[in-house]
């Protein structure tokens, strides 16, 4: 018996490892991204979780947060690594491949919006408060001296003067403690 129950479990984790889809830093004769021409749409938050994609969802990290955090240290350890964000916005999904390639951080987004390569040095979560509450926006730049306040007023670009707020690009935004 115990015999058969060690064949099940070693199955299931073979299965479980074979649904795992990792992502590859691959960029056109153009410099462009490539690594969403072969994804299909309707991906279920079940199949998201499935493929190892971190999932955020009501501002917040809500699976695979362990692969989220093993994506952070082997990119502060200067390994060559990617992670895939599935973001759902209800039922609307919206996929974010981000890498850590020659020591440099680049993302690029499904929704096919400017797929060229961009380069930043740095990773930062940012935090600071939203309505008198706890949140954070996490984020690529070039200069640590960037603040969520200052992330928080370059949305409102046309309204504010943003000439003193470093060079960034958002990857997402949460509410509350970063859980990782």
């Amino acid at each position: 018996m115990k015999g058969r129950a060690l064949v099940i479990l070693l199955v299931v984790l073979l299965l479980t490892g074979c649904m795992r889809r990792p992502v590859s830093f691959a960029l056109n004769e153009t410099g462009a991204y490539t690594g969403f021409d072969h994804v299909e749409e309707g991906y279920s938050r079940k199949a998201a979780k499935l493929y190892g994609w971190v999932i955020v969802e009501d501002l917040a990290v809500s699976e695979n947060v362990k692969v989220w955090q093993r994506f952070l240290e082997q990119a502060a350890a200067g390994k060559d690594v990617g992670v895939r964000i599935a973001e759902f916005f209800g039922e609307e999904m919206y996929l974010m491949d981000i890498f850590c390639h020659d020591g440099r951080y680049r993302a690029f987004f499904s929704d096919g919006f400017d797929q060229n390569d961009e380069p930043f040095p740095m990773l930062l979560t940012l935090t600071g408060e939203t309505n008198g509450q706890q949140a954070y926006a996490v984020v690529l730049t070039g200069d640590d001296s960037l603040t969520y306040e200052m992330v928080m007023r370059s949305f409102y670009s046309s309204q504010y003067p943003v000439e003193d707020i470093p060079a960034h690009r958002v990857l997402f935004l949460g509410m509350g403690q970063p859980n990782w």
